[in-house]
């Protein structure tokens, strides 16, 4: 896809305020996937800016987020010292196979681990994921394994990924 030229912005720009959210609407049922159209509003809502805990629709009116898109639920959008943290890691190591040592994932752990001792008495070690429903596939390898048996529970109407063994605990028909 080529960039967009000045004046072909500034007109773009236009076209998409005249499109509206029907031309969206539109574009999106040919262009993306069912998985990700799932709207709970009707009208589906259309946000164009976030700030701290705010979205903005395309009119301008301000949401407090309470969902913050899953996981940031607790860090706000444009957090300056997240940006900052992200920007320098980003910088020395930005990600590492789980094979290699990492220094800051091994800290990490050693954090986790001794706060789950203090405040529940149980040692333990920390596995980390990439996401949400590897946790979910990992846990159920884990609870197979130490228990030789294949019991799990979901939470219903919940979402809990969408590897297989994900959806098949999720009670969602999507």
């Amino acid at each position: 896809m080529r960039k967009l030229g000045k004046a072909e912005h500034k007109n773009h720009g236009s076209f998409m305020k005249e499109a509206g959210r029907a031309g969206m609407l539109d574009l999106e049922a040919q262009y993306c996937s069912y998985g990700d159209t799932v709207h709970y509003a009707d009208p589906a809502k259309r946000f164009e800016a976030s700030v701290g805990g705010f979205l903005y629709d395309d009119e301008g009116k301000p949401y407090f987020d309470l969902q913050m898109q899953y996981s940031a639920a607790n860090l706000g959008y444009k957090n300056l010292r997240l940006d900052r943290v992200l920007r320098n890691q980003l910088q020395v190591l930005p990600q590492l196979d789980g094979a290699y040592l990492d220094n800051q994932r091994i800290l990490l752990g050693e954090k986790l681990s001794l706060l789950t001792e203090q405040r529940f008495g149980i040692k333990g070690r920390v596995h980390f994921s990439v996401g949400g429903a590897g946790a979910i596939e990992d846990s159920l390898r884990l609870i197979r394994k130490v228990t030789g048996k294949n019991p799990h529970f979901a939470f219903m109407g919940g979402y809990h990924g969408r590897t297989l063994g994900a959806t098949a605990i999720t009670s969602s028909y999507r």
